[in-house]
Order: structure tokens, then C-alpha cells, then sequence
């Protein structure tokens, strides 16, 4: 708890204006759990009466932020400078500008990575579970039980991963175009 010593003017104290929004508050039934600081529109309405919408989060009760606060009495002081129109329409230029210059990265980005997938893909790749697949596909074709395989590789009979190390190939043995007697 920070402790304010009221000074004897009322009209810079503290807790006066705080005496007196709290009024405000009971007076327009609006004395409830959340912020104690409450958005206001224009008409003089406050929280949830404001604007005529309610506050996304009821606990929040239309609270409004320090941030608020500052920027607000900053525009009161004129302490922020207004644009000109010429700075508006610089601003403007800038912003079409970036998202202009947005779009051409993002065009050159998404052309970079096709052409790598396109490389990759073209490349055989070894890697760690090139070696567990590897080793899968081998121990299923050698005759080994699929149960006992995915045990030793830690897979559950119904996990997709497993499913998709195995070999979708069959041997020629199997294959059945060679019921139709065919030529080969």
C-alpha cells in the first residue's frame, strides 16, 4: 500500500478526485468489481452504458489503461502535434509503400522457398530416421511380425508414424498384375 498525503488545496488532491469518481460511480449504479479507472463516451456515459456496448470481459467493466490515461492528457496539454496534411499524405505514401515493398518480399520469399523444396526434393536425404525406417522396412520384409517390430521401434501397431515407415511397395512375388499373364 503507497501511502498520499492529501495537500490542503482540494482541487490537485488526490483523494479528493478520488472521492469524488467514486461518487460518480455510485451514482450511476456502476459501484461493482474491476477497474477503477472506466472508459466514458462522449455523451457522459460510463463502462458498459458507453457507446452502447458492453465490455468484452465483464470483469474488466470498460477499464481503460494507464496508456489511456497518458495519451489522453497528453492530446488535452497539446502535447502531441496534430499532422498536417501533407504529413498525412506522406504517411500514407509510406504505409502503401511498405505494404507495397511487403508484398514483393513476401513474392520473392514464398518463390526462394519453392525452388529449395524443389531441390530438396530432388536430393536423397539421409537422416536419423532414414535409419529407423530403414531399419523397420527391413525387419517387416525379413518376416519379422509387425507387433515385434513396432515394439522394438517403440510404436503403437495403430500410430500413424509407424504406418508410414512402412514399405507401401510389394515385392514382385506378391504383386497381382502378374495373375493377368501379362508379358513382362
Amino acid at each position: 500500500m503507497v501511502r498520499i498525503l492529501a495537500p490542503a488545496d482540494q482541487e490537485p488532491c488526490p483523494i479528493h478526485a478520488l472521492r469524488k469518481w467514486l461518487d460518480v460511480l455510485t451514482d450511476d449504479g456502476q459501484i461493482t468489481p474491476g477497474p477503477l479507472l472506466r472508459r466514458i463516451d462522449r455523451h457522459g456515459n460510463i463502462c458498459a452504458k458507453a457507446a452502447g456496448r458492453p465490455p468484452k470481459d465483464d470483469r474488466r467493466c470498460g477499464g481503460i489503461t494507464a496508456d489511456t490515461v497518458i495519451k489522453t492528457a497528453a492530446r488535452a496539454a497539446q502535447l502531441t502535434p496534430v499532422p498536417t496534411p501533407e504529413e498525412r499524405a506522406a504517411a500514407a505514401q509510406a504505409k502503401a509503400e511498405a505494404h507495397a515493398a511487403a508484398e514483393e518480399a513476401n513474392a520473392v520469399l514464398k518463390a526462394w522457398r519453392t525452388a529449395r523444396r524443389t531441390a530438396r526434393a530432388a536430393v536423397r536425404r539421409i537422416t536419423g530416421h532414414s535409419m529407423r525406417r530403414g531399419w523397420i522396412q527391413q525387419a517387416l520384409a525379413a518376416g519379422s511380425p509387425a507387433e515385434t517390430v513396432a515394439v522394438h521401434s517403440r510404436h503403437s501397431l495403430r500410430s500413424t508414424a509407424f504406418d508410414a515407415y512402412r514399405s507401401k511397395l510389394l515385392p514382385w512375388s506378391q504383386n497381382q498384375t502378374r495373375l493377368l499373364g501379362l508379358p513382362a
